[in-house]
């Protein structure tokens, strides 16, 4: 194969301050790609048309001594995008047969994001962020025929993107309790994400929890001390292998069965050093 590309980026941004402390802020990005090396490796080549991502944002600030604010409405898309499904199916005589099924489709959100980072007193930082999305595809469509005579069709067109929450929130808080010793938290929500294509099956929302004191002992000596999970919540994340073809209807038949993705990391307590010289 033999291919030349030529790949580039676009950035633009503008600020409209309305007062000193208050105003309108956008920015907007144009990326090119192709695809990669890798795209080569299944049994068909990948369609080889330009991908393009767009990303535009727009909103408002507002900063203070002690507050800082920014909220913004936010659309990106990324078109032709390459990917192999392996498609699998249970036979009449009880045997599993996999088959792959490439297809080239699209993505777009829209989405808003809120990020406020504020200074109430002295020594103590508190940070929000708030996201909201609806990532979906478009033009996902694929089939595949099985040795008995079973097509297997994927049409996702309009669903939600599996393993994207719609709803992300992160609360840091953090305090300086002296000069050289900080105690800080966070806590990071993601709400339900699909976990197949055809958004039959989902993993319930969760909450991610870290922790720490940091303290710096003088200008070579750094000790730290991190907490994850110290909430100790249980769940699951990511999708589940060979489910692409189960429909919404079909999910309650797999009701009692053990299907999970990756686990979120469990309670745990770690301890670090770091020692410049």
């Amino acid at each position: 194969m033999s291919y030349d590309w030529l790949n580039y980026a676009l950035t633009a941004a503008a600020t409209y301050k309305l007062t000193g402390q208050f105003g309108l802020t956008g920015d907007f990005t144009y990326i090119t790609q192709h695809p990669k090396i890798e795209n080569f490796a299944p049994a068909t080549l990948p369609n080889t048309d330009k991908i393009s991502v767009p990303l535009g944002r727009a909103g408002i600030y507002y900063n203070n001594e002690w507050l800082s604010l920014t909220s913004l409405f936010s659309y990106i898309s990324k078109t032709n995008n390459n990917s192999t499904l392996n498609l699998q199916h249970k036979t009449a005589a009880g045997q599993t047969e996999i088959m792959a099924a490439p297809l080239t489709y699209d993505i777009k959100t829209l989405g808003w994001t809120t990020d406020v980072v504020t200074h109430p007193f002295k020594g103590f930082d508190f940070h929000f962020l708030f996201t909201y999305q609806k990532p979906t595809y478009k033009k996902y469509e694929t089939s595949v025929t099985f040795s008995d005579g079973y097509v297997g069709q994927i049409n996702a067109t309009g669903n939600i993107v599996a393993e994207i929450p719609q709803v992300i929130v992160e609360i840091d808080p953090s305090y300086m309790i002296t000069k050289d010793l900080k105690i800080w938290t966070s806590f990071r929500y993601f709400s339900k994400t699909y976990a197949n294509i055809n958004d039959a099956y989902y993993f319930n929302g969760r909450w991610e929890t870290f922790g720490g004191l940091n303290w710096q002992v003088n200008d070579k000596l750094a000790l730290g001390c991190t907490v994850v999970n110290f909430l100790n919540q249980t769940g699951a994340k990511g999708s589940i292998a060979g489910a692409e073809l189960i429909e919404k209807e079909d999910a309650g038949q797999y009701a009692g069965h053990v299907m999970a993705g990756s686990y979120i990391r469990p309670f745990t307590v770690e301890f670090s050093a770091s020692l410049k010289f």
